[in-house]
């Protein structure tokens, strides 16, 4: 398979992060995620990481134009054959429709890895990871970030399904197992 970016999708929780990390290791990508950009911006002392912070607090995703800004420049700071992995990328509808126009402008063929995993497991593993920006430790939000997914995450895979770029990932199984699935789909 000739591709040199990846999307990697799925719940909060849902181990893209860490698939991200190992599909770096094995194929010298960049990663780039989303959820990184926002809480370093997040953790600025300026007007603009009050107001993400006012939505991100919340377990709110960033408005689409904002996410795209963000991944549009990492897109376009590469040199042609250089690879990048995404996590949290193209999480609504128009986000992933720009991410699609953006990549076949640029003619990087891309696929997108959708990690499934269960609400229930999402919520246990969130607590028991407990990140510092305190969002895994409070199932309200938890409940927030899954309802998100669902109402603009899911609609955006099914966008870039029906494009035929997914390849979708049981996400219930050890990270090792996780990680050779990815492996034999890209080797494909």
């Amino acid at each position: 398979m000739n591709v040199n970016t990846f999307l990697m999708m799925g719940k909060t929780g849902s181990g893209k992060g860490v698939q991200a990390a190992l599909l770096s290791k094995e194929t010298g990508f960049k990663i780039f995620s989303s959820g990184e950009k926002f809480r370093e911006m997040r953790s600025k002392d300026n007007w603009l990481a009050k107001r993400i912070k006012e939505d991100y607090d919340k377990g709110l995703l960033m408005p689409h134009w904002f996410a795209s800004f963000i991944f549009e420049e990492a897109l376009l700071d590469l040199s042609d054959g250089e690879g990048l992995i995404f996590e949290g990328t193209g999480r609504k509808i128009p986000e992933a429709e720009l991410f699609n126009e953006v990549a076949l402008w640029l003619r990087r063929e891309y696929r997108v890895f959708d990690i499934k995993v269960s609400d229930e497991e999402v919520i246990s593993r969130s607590l028991k990871r407990g990140r510092d920006d305190g969002l895994d430790a409070d199932v309200d939000k938890i409940k927030i970030r899954l309802s998100e997914y669902k109402k603009f995450t899911e609609p955006a895979i099914a966008y870039f399904k029906n494009l035929g770029k997914v390849i979708e990932i049981n996400g219930e199984q050890s990270i090792e197992s996780v990680h050779n699935d990815i492996i034999k789909a890209i080797k494909i």
